[in-house]
């Protein structure tokens, strides 16, 4: 039998997988559907799916802040990056170089290579049993410097502060470049880096702004995984269309999400389909929602025909986090839509 390594390699790299993989992550317990019944038929058919996914490879450090008010938690992260979550998600409210690049001369970054942060993930990776082992660098490089200096402040400095931004950025650049190693000596399939970089129309910069600021960051990081022979993820939400020739060009290996209200899955299909593998794009914001299992089903049948027929290309998952307000009834047909293709 093929291990969920093997067969997630053949999926990435085109190579004919034996089955399917999928990516499911669903919180039933955030679901406004209550219905018992048929929250166990959800839960025995998520315990049919194969177990070929290692992704809780995490070394972010965050630390709880005292609070009184029990409706509002907050958070400050390693890099001193304040948060906020009212029960809506959460959002950084406070950012440690927000005052200007002053800052930057009592500011520390984090110690990439302690080996305490990397303990838990070395006891999981040692028990991994077959299973492709995705590891994270999250906020990668976009949102952590946004996360630093404040939004704002960051879709200007490129243009008001270029010297600084440069400085922050590639010393960002050669943090994650540790980290990325850190990765490989422990011997991960995959790194999943994540910036969000698109609206639901299109990029948050002109594309060309991109290429001559973050194009080349990026490219040094893909490289890095690619020469310790891993494969590269990226979470990137909204519409990416017309920086994503540019980030095939660089070495991205797996696209996550496909968001079909932010990019046309037929126009994905025809212009990237073979050229990159893809993960996700059952549509949570109007589908899973508001259709009826049935057309849950076909979505994810047009899905597969649409990025799968490469000998490969395509690992099952949704376009994001499945909303509350989405019917169990959809939930259960999503997990029968998919189990029809791990069946081999």
């Amino acid at each position: 039998m093929i291990e969920g390594i093997e067969n997630f390699i053949r999926a990435i790299e085109f190579s004919g997988p034996a089955y399917i993989p999928a990516v499911l992550e669903v919180d039933l317990d955030w679901l406004i559907d209550k219905d018992e019944g048929k929250r166990r038929y959800c839960l025995d058919l998520k315990s049919q799916f194969r177990t070929d996914l290692l992704d809780d490879l995490d070394v972010a450090v965050y630390y709880l802040d005292l609070n009184k008010d029990q409706q509002l938690r907050r958070w400050r992260d390693e890099w001193n990056t304040g948060w906020e979550d009212d029960g809506h998600g959460a959002r950084p409210v406070r950012y440690p170089l927000s005052d200007g690049y002053e800052a930057l001369r009592g500011f520390s970054f984090p110690d990439q290579a302690s080996t305490e942060r990397f303990r838990p993930a070395e006891i999981a990776l040692q028990e991994r049993c077959g299973r492709y082992a995705r590891a994270s660098i999250w906020f990668t490089l976009f949102e952590r410097l946004w996360m630093l200096r404040g939004f704002s402040n960051m879709l200007m400095d490129p243009y008001l502060h270029q010297s600084d931004f440069f400085d922050l950025r590639d010393r960002l650049v050669e943090h994650n470049l540790g980290v990325i190693d850190q990765w490989l000596a422990r011997g991960v399939n995959a790194v999943f880096f994540s910036d969000d970089w698109g609206t639901q129309r299109g990029l948050l910069i002109q594309p060309d702004d991109w290429r001559k600021y973050y194009r080349d960051a990026y490219k040094r990081l893909f490289d890095r995984v690619h020469a310790g022979g891993a494969h590269v993820w990226m979470h990137l939400c909204g519409n990416i269309m017309s920086i994503l020739p540019d980030l095939i060009d660089i070495g991205l290996d797996v696209l996550n999400p496909v968001q079909p209200q932010a990019m046309d899955i037929k126009e994905l299909g025809k212009h990237f389909s073979g050229k990159l593998c893809f993960n996700g794009g059952v549509d949570v914001q109007g589908t899973m929602i508001s259709s009826t299992p049935d057309e849950v089903k076909t979505e994810v049948d047009e899905l597969i025909e649409t990025f799968g027929a490469h000998n490969g290309g395509y690992i099952g998952g949704t376009s994001h986090s499945i909303m509350p307000e989405t019917p169990l009834d959809n939930v259960i047909a999503l997990y029968e839509a998919f189990l029809q293709y791990q069946n081999i």
